[in-house]
């Protein structure tokens, strides 16, 4: 089995996003990753772009376990205090691989298993990075039973469970579709992840 992702990120208004998004993979594993750099505390979107970066070495580096879920635990501790006089932001990392699913976050950013009858929400909100008192969450669990939504929280404060339930179970554009729910009342940068059983 595979994975078929799609990314959209966008503003709200006339500055730049302060969110990001991105995929990574190594051999069979494709690992998510979508950061949301906090306004007015420091420079949010410099912040963001340290977890993308520290992410996509932890990928290349091939000492790294990317299933295990204290990997991603600790990574995310060593970018709380990296960001010290930096900036905040949210972080959710989800590594993939054909029959495991391993997520780990901090900050209000989430990550939902989306299937045809109901959804469930992976992680919970914490603190964020960079306060210097984030306390990641990590834990493993079976592959992907259904559709994977990993995004900031400009999508989830803003759109009602049953929409992005409604949308993620749709066939096309499918981060687009979630993006466009929010009408732009925020900063939002979304992933979502599909089993591919052709």
């Amino acid at each position: 089995m595979s994975f078929f992702v799609t990314r959209a990120v966008s503003p709200s208004g006339a500055k730049p996003s302060q969110d990001r998004a991105a995929i990574f993979a190594r051999g069979e594993t494709a690992v998510l990753v979508v950061a949301d750099g906090a306004g007015g505390v420091g420079d949010g979107g410099a912040a963001a772009d340290l977890v993308l970066d520290r992410v996509r070495a932890a990928v290349l580096d091939r000492e790294v376990d990317l299933l295990a879920p204290t990997t991603w635990q600790r990574l995310l501790g060593e970018i709380d205090r990296a960001l010290s006089g930096i900036g905040e932001t949210t972080a959710v990392v989800v590594a993939l691989v054909p029959g495991m699913l391993v997520h780990a976050s901090a900050g209000d950013s989430e990550a939902w298993i989306v299937r045809a009858t109901d959804s469930e929400r992976l992680t919970t909100a914490s603190t964020r990075l960079g306060t210097g008192r984030a306390r990641p969450a990590a834990a493993a669990r079976r592959g992907l039973d259904g559709r994977l939504v990993v995004a900031t929280d400009g999508l989830f404060r803003h759109v009602a469970r049953e929409a992005i339930e409604q949308a993620a179970r749709g066939e096309r554009s499918i981060a687009d579709a979630l993006v466009a729910l929010t009408h732009g009342e925020d900063d939002v940068a979304v992933l979502v992840a599909t089993p591919d059983e052709t």
